[in-house]
């Protein structure tokens, strides 16, 4: 009975260390959410930079915050596998470009809100989801919720999706992304040129 007693004890002791560091890298976590937004907020409101300069600085700094290279194979799914090594480096160049369009002029209309952290969650596979809401100081009641999920990566994280209000910004693209290919045959080619299309679009309204 003694034996039992000590066995179920110590497993509790090893529940609970997991546990408490668990909580540390959630914690961790936050911060790097906070810390990047809050760099993100700065960039925003240095009205020192031209437009190109702030681009440049703030595509750096989603380099720095996310797994682009991972997110842009997860959005393409199988069809990766076959592409050429021509086509896989096209489509990674192209991805970057989209994400650089598409995010820059976002956080440009975001930038009287702020991110606020609330706390986080542990997922399987290590992931690691920070929870937070975009708030408008001028209209609480427009505050969206966002979800950030990450991976712990060496001494840091790299976001790997953003969810925002319930809608996964990961698996709405490969939808989008999938449903080119099908219409096309399964043609990977097809996707190169819709992204290049959406690319000249982004551009040109800019």
């Amino acid at each position: 009975m003694k034996k039992f007693i000590g066995a179920i004890f110590g497993l509790l002791i090893v529940i609970s260390a997991a546990h408490a560091k668990n909580n540390e890298l959630g914690r961790h976590a936050q911060d790097f959410i906070n810390s990047l937004s809050s760099q993100v907020a700065e960039l925003n409101q240095n009205r020192s930079l031209d437009k190109i300069t702030r681009q440049q600085k703030f595509m750096k700094l989603v380099e720095r915050g996310f797994d682009l290279p991972w997110i842009a194979k997860f959005v393409v799914g199988r069809p990766w596998k076959t592409a050429s090594p021509d086509q896989q480096k096209e489509y990674l160049s192209l991805f970057k470009n989209l994400v650089e369009l598409t995010y820059s002029k976002r956080f440009i209309d975001y930038s009287q809100q702020k991110i606020i952290v609330s706390g986080h969650k542990m997922g399987k596979r290590k992931f690691i989801f920070v929870e937070s809401q975009l708030a408008d100081p001028k209209n609480p009641k427009a505050n969206i919720n966002i979800v950030w999920r990450l991976v712990p990566k060496g001494n840091s994280f790299k976001i790997v999706d953003v969810v925002i209000a319930g809608i996964s910004m990961a698996i709405t693209q490969r939808n989008e992304y999938s449903a080119v290919i099908k219409r096309n045959n399964g043609s990977f080619e097809s996707l190169l040129a819709a992204m290049k299309v959406q690319i000249k679009k982004l551009r040109s309204a800019s």
